[in-house]
């Protein structure tokens, strides 16, 4: 099956009004990149000092892929983007020999806990397995171990005080 043709939809359970969500390739969406790279520098640019929203805007449109490494994956609903999960090939530069990643998983705070960062996350590992990944790296916050444990996913304590979960 490609699963890059598919569109994915589900009832995100809003009260009163029915919501679809689609899941797709930012490469078709880009008109969202300036909303995603608003998001991604407010959430993350403690990690690289110095970073400008233009040079965000840069890497996501690199990031741009269909069936490859990398790609970013997005939720939307009637034009308003949800959230993002991407499948890169390095995340931290200081370990370069862990590889693929899933990054960038982010949504919206007045989207949060309706299934979407689940959704997103799933898309990746669909995608990932499609390209024959069999393992891949993130890392979290220590306040979202007990979901990624509870979710079958492994601790690989790497001996830096970091969490990275395989």
């Amino acid at each position: 099956m490609d699963i890059g043709t598919l569109t994915f939809t589900w009832d995100l359970g809003l009260p009163k009004k029915v919501t679809l969500m689609q899941i797709g390739y930012l490469a078709d969406h880009q008109e969202f990149i300036p909303t995603l790279a608003h998001w991604h520098h407010r959430e993350w640019a403690y990690l690289r000092p110095g970073d400008s929203f233009e040079a965000r805007m840069a890497r996501l449109r690199g990031c741009c892929g269909h069936h490859e490494i990398p790609t970013v994956i997005i939720a939307s609903t009637g034009g308003t983007l949800l959230g993002s999960a991407m499948l890169i090939a390095h995340d931290m530069d200081t370990r370069m020999e862990l590889s693929p990643w899933l990054a960038g998983v982010f949504v919206a705070p007045e989207r949060r806990c309706l299934g979407i960062g689940a959704a997103l996350v799933q898309r990746v590992m669909d995608e990932a397995t499609a390209l024959g990944v069999r393992r891949f790296t993130f890392t979290l916050q220590a306040q979202s171990s007990f979901t990624h444990a509870s979710a079958g996913c492994s601790l690989n304590v790497q001996g830096t005080g970091e969490q990275m979960w395989q």
